[in-house]
């Protein structure tokens, strides 16, 4: 029999047995349907379940809050453990906006969880809500960085939580180093983004990867069109940056300010290379 499958009737024994000791207001379906709502263990869901006369409303509201309260103080307990894992969530509006948010936890293992992914979407469309408008003066064009100072008190999209307790009670519940590091906002006419898969489905047009590319680009005449062949090969171009190997990966590439004085010899370097999908091509032959 395999491993999996020990584990798992292992573990439908234990909550079996479990269950077999509820009484009154704390039945097994709701046991189940709230440790499946918080991801918290039996022990916690069934002392919140007696406390709340057996709601699992109230329940699930009364752990969130003890997870929010105990992620803060956790979240200071843990900060000098090493979180090198995690993911950048990246969303595109349009072809003028673009962000970024870097979240990183300390496991492989946590960077896939499901909790953790929601987090970062979460921490993702709430940036990128808010990003257009930190630009300086709702900019059109420019890149600006944000730390988690700045992010913390950010209001979740449709909710009153801000990003911070949103944050405390994902640590509280995972029990990991978690920090949301730093969001980036990019505004500009004409932008292509692209978001190196590492196996995690987009959710509600957040895109998740350990690396992306941007690419800003420039119609030669003013009245040239942007169509979709356009985009793909814009696109295309990302992925040739990628597979470059840049040799200043990450989102600190943007701490310098950005103009096109900055960059232009890099821009003419790139046009000149064999473009990484047809070598028969230079990338400047493609755009």
């Amino acid at each position: 029999m395999a491993l999996s499958a020990v584990f798992a009737r292992g573990a439908r024994q234990h909550v079996g047995m479990f269950c077999r000791n509820l009484s009154g207001d704390v039945t097994k379906e709701k046991l189940l349907a709230l440790r499946r709502q918080t991801g918290l263990g039996l022990d916690k869901c069934r002392a919140a379940l007696v406390d709340k006369s057996g709601s699992v409303e109230e329940a699930a509201a009364f752990l969130k809050e003890e997870a929010k309260k105990h992620g803060w103080a956790r979240m200071e307990k843990l900060g000098a453990r090493q979180s090198a894992q995690g993911l950048l969530g990246v969303i595109q509006t349009g072809d003028d906006a673009v962000s970024i948010v870097e979240v990183t936890c300390e496991t492989d293992f946590v960077q896939r969880n499901d909790r953790f992914v929601e987090l970062v979407h979460n921490a993702a469309r709430t940036f990128h809500t808010h990003s257009r408008s930190l630009l300086p003066g709702g900019a059109a064009f420019g890149v600006e960085k944000y730390g988690f100072e700045k992010l913390r008190d950010m209001p979740l999209e449709n909710s009153s939580t801000s990003l911070g307790d949103h944050l405390a009670e994902a640590v509280g519940i995972i029990g990991e180093n978690i920090v949301i590091r730093q969001g980036v906002a990019i505004a500009s006419p004409l932008l292509a983004a692209y978001a190196h898969s590492v196996g995690v489905a987009a959710r509600d047009g957040c895109q998740f990867c350990h690396i992306c590319a941007i690419a800003d680009l420039q119609t030669v005449t003013a009245d040239q069109a942007y169509g979709d062949s356009q985009k793909q090969a814009a696109r295309q171009v990302c992925q040739h940056l990628l597979s470059m190997n840049p040799s200043n990966p990450g989102l600190e590439a943007t701490s310098r300010p950005y103009n096109l004085d900055n960059v232009r010899e890099v821009h003419k370097a790139t046009l000149a290379e064999s473009f990484v999908l047809d070598e028969s091509k230079t990338v400047g032959e493609v755009l």
